[in-house]
């Protein structure tokens, strides 16, 4: 199967995924993508080490972040590719995520526990390690000792809304998220559009009000996502007029249905967000 050579969307251990910064980016050079994008969940750890791992492969870095953001009906992820990490509105803004998933983690913690989870905050922290906590560790402990034979069943069982294990959470508004990237020099990209689970309607006004604040680009290639997705994401960035992103979303090699760079290109009419990053390396 072909590969992507440029792939922006993906996640390290310094948030929820299974590979250090350094280790992704030799997965990444050794997959032949040449342009790549970190874009840990609200968090800017690991950026100057796969920056620095990128160089050393002669691998195009962008850096980037994926940012949960609340909106009229629910949350959507939206991706700053091309961000200033050291920009002092964003470090604040991350704080402000970080301290929020710590608060949720412990409140799942203390709910899972109390559904007969027993031990799940140690074993939880231990495998966070220094990163941000995310429902995944938590999904994934779940599954490690036997209360799930999946992780997205640990979800369905445990974590989702009205679940023993759903915790509330309040996300940054997503104006004021995008405000964020945009202040640190960066693009916001609506993140995997197809996988909220929204109506066609609710989806269409998640994505004006991601326009409305400002934001310019959509992923309309992912990975894991199917042709019919593609279509659909292209439609609403015609639509909205917004640039093409695309990203594998790669988290875990364990996952096979998401490969680094396995997803298809979006269609040939749309605007790239990428461009603008070969120019600069």
């Amino acid at each position: 199967m072909s590969v992507s050579p440029i792939d922006l969307h993906m996640h390290s251990t310094a948030s929820d995924g299974r590979l250090t910064p350094e280790d992704l980016v030799a997965r990444v050079a050794a997959a032949g993508v040449r342009m790549m994008a970190l874009t840990d969940h609200d968090t800017l750890d690991g950026l100057t080490r796969a920056d620095a791992a990128a160089r050393e492969a002669d691998v195009t870095f962008v850096p980037g972040i994926e940012l949960s953001a609340r909106w009229a009906r629910g949350v959507v992820h939206i991706v700053g590719l091309g961000i200033d990490p050291t920009e002092a509105g964003l470090m604040a803004g991350v704080a402000q995520q970080q301290a929020e998933r710590h608060r949720r983690a412990t409140r799942i913690a203390e709910r899972l526990e109390q559904a007969g989870v027993e031990g799940i905050a140690a074993r939880v922290e231990a495998l966070v390690g220094a990163g941000v906590p995310g429902r995944a560790h938590f999904a994934r402990d779940l599954m490690e000792t036997g209360h799930a034979r999946t992780i997205q069943k640990a979800f369905d069982r445990y974590l989702q809304r009205g679940r023993p294990g759903y915790a509330p959470v309040e996300w940054a508004a997503i104006d004021q998220v995008v405000q964020w990237i945009h202040g640190a020099g960066g693009v916001a990209v609506f993140a995997h559009p197809l996988r909220y689970r929204l109506s066609r309607g609710a989806l269409r006004a998640a994505v004006k009000a991601f326009v409305e604040a400002g934001g310019g680009a959509i992923e309309v290639s992912n990975g894991g996502g199917g042709r019919d997705d593609v279509v659909a994401a292209a439609a609403l960035a015609r639509r909205f007029g917004l640039e093409a992103s695309m990203g594998s979303d790669f988290h875990d090699p364990d996952f096979p249905w998401i490969r680094i760079g396995g997803f298809g290109p979006p269609p040939v009419d749309l605007t790239p967000v990428w461009p603008r990053w070969e120019t600069a390396a």
